[in-house]
């Protein structure tokens, strides 16, 4: 009976499974997992990370606090603080990745002298609160066997976190495609066609990429499986333990150092944007931060985020979700975020193609859409329509469609004509094919679901438009 109440994020775990009720997200603990699970919560370690944000808060949920679909469940229930807006980790950019994967490790790491250990670990147990990674799977946290020296989740750490992160460094894959499925990641196989002999063989990449491959081949024969390992003592195992795991660590921080020298024609486009005088970019930032001054959104959608200059004007106000298609800004937005504490949580993703549901029946994971459907109150396309119509082809009208659906309130959003330089440099002579990018066909579009509250022309022939949803 308990099974079909399951949350389809959490159906696959047999001790436990996550309930939606009213806003509040619940645990619900089978009675066989409960000791364990209580153990876990009541332990300093992970009440301490608790305390500091790198675990969810969780608290014990009175019997008769329960939702009426587990009045009758035979084990206990417990609440979680919800995250602001829940990014999956195909949406990360790589530092965010190596981020989560520092905070496992770290966990894990702190866990060993308590005796306890994740018995699983993948991205899909870290949300990020803003630019902050936060661990959010209590129940894989279990018991460690006495003298066990083998981390039983390393295999599918560096699946999950070191080898999608090797592929970003090495061959510019993109996260996107490597965490598709954040359970399984990607294969040391896998990894070791895609780079090759000449490359998996260079110093730090063969103990990490091509052993694996050759013994998980010879493994897959029947051959060399892998045997529990034991020490002679616990306190050896420790030792053992905590050796490989900072080397985990060290691994993790080779390919961040890596990636900070990678650049992009969009994350440097504070330099670039020649088409945009000093008159221009006053009048648009001033224009921004009185609508945000106005309205004050609790949540604001930046759409097309790039540099992040506009979420962090947003972010005065509330909390940011700032989506760029190019991973290198949005490593930019996040780690600039991250150094000044601001409330903005960065994605990697295109509003054209959003993030579909994946995972069994198309069910574990929501689409970027469903996440986003009615939370925000404001919502940001600055300089992104004309992309979308031209690069996606999606029509105006489709567009305001869509954002009405994400935005309880407001949008703020510019119009682009066709004579712009950069709309010349998407369209690429194919200027004629878009006779409705003009103004009065955008604000015709733009008022059938909106209605326009204010406008600034800029110099350049720009338009800034903040408009409510009609029936907000």
């Amino acid at each position: 009976m308990t099974r079909d109440l399951s949350s389809p994020r959490s159906f696959r775990d047999p001790d436990a499974f996550l309930v939606e009720h009213e806003g509040r997200l619940i645990r619900a603990v089978r009675a066989h997992a409960l000791a364990d699970f209580r153990r876990a919560l009541e332990d300093p370690v992970v009440r301490s990370c608790m305390e500091q944000g790198r675990l969810v808060k969780t608290t014990a949920l009175p019997r008769d606090d329960r939702p009426p679909q587990l009045a009758a469940f035979d084990g206990d229930c417990f609440l979680h603080e919800r995250i602001p807006f829940v990014g999956q980790p195909c949406e990360w950019a790589p530092e965010m990745l190596a981020a989560a994967g520092a905070l496992t490790l770290e966990f894990s790491r702190a866990l060993l002298p308590r005796g306890l250990q994740l018995k699983d670990a993948t991205p899909a147990n870290v949300l990020f609160r803003n630019s902050e990674p936060v661990f959010v799977d209590l129940p894989s946290i279990v018991k460690r066997e006495p003298g066990s020296c083998l981390w039983i989740a390393r295999h599918q750490f560096e699946t999950t976190f070191l080898l999608p992160l090797i592929a970003s460094v090495e061959s510019g894959l993109p996260i996107a495609w490597t965490l598709s499925n954040p359970v399984a990641g990607l294969s040391h196989e896998t990894l070791a066609g895609v780079l090759g002999a000449r490359r998996w063989l260079k110093p730090g990449l063969w103990r990490t990429v091509a052993l694996p491959a050759a013994l998980a081949a010879r493994a897959a024969s029947g051959n060399g499986a892998p045997r529990a390992m034991k020490a002679a003592s616990e306190k050896q195992a420790q030792y053992i333990l905590e050796r490989s795991l900072a080397g985990l660590d060290r691994q993790l921080g080779k390919r961040v150092a890596a990636l900070s020298a990678r650049s992009s024609h969009w994350h440097t486009y504070t330099v670039t944007r020649a088409h945009y005088g000093d008159a221009d970019l006053e009048t648009k930032r001033a224009f921004v931060a009185d609508a945000v001054e106005a309205t004050k959104p609790g949540l604001t959608l930046d759409i097309g985020a790039n540099t992040g200059e506009f979420s962090e004007i947003a972010a005065r106000h509330g909390e940011v979700v700032a989506l760029d298609i190019d991973e290198r800004s949005v490593a930019a937005i996040w780690r600039r975020a991250r150094e000044k504490k601001l409330p903005i949580l960065p994605l990697v993703g295109n509003f054209g193609r959003p993030t579909p549901a994946v995972g069994w029946r198309n069910r574990e994971l929501d689409s970027l859409l469903a996440r986003a459907d009615g939370h925000f109150d404001l919502v940001l396309m600055l300089a992104v329509v004309h992309h979308l119509r031209v690069t996606e082809g999606v029509p105006m009208a489709e567009q305001f469609e869509a954002v009405a659906a994400l935005t309880r309130r407001h949008l703020l959003v510019e119009f682009v004509p066709a004579a712009d330089p950069m709309f010349a440099a998407i369209a690429r002579g194919r200027e004629p094919l878009y006779p409705d990018c003009v103004r009065p066909a955008f604000e015709t579009a733009l008022v059938k679901r909106f209605a326009i509250e204010r406008t600034r022309e800029l110099p350049n022939g720009r338009v800034l438009y903040l408009a409510r949803r009609r029936d907000a």
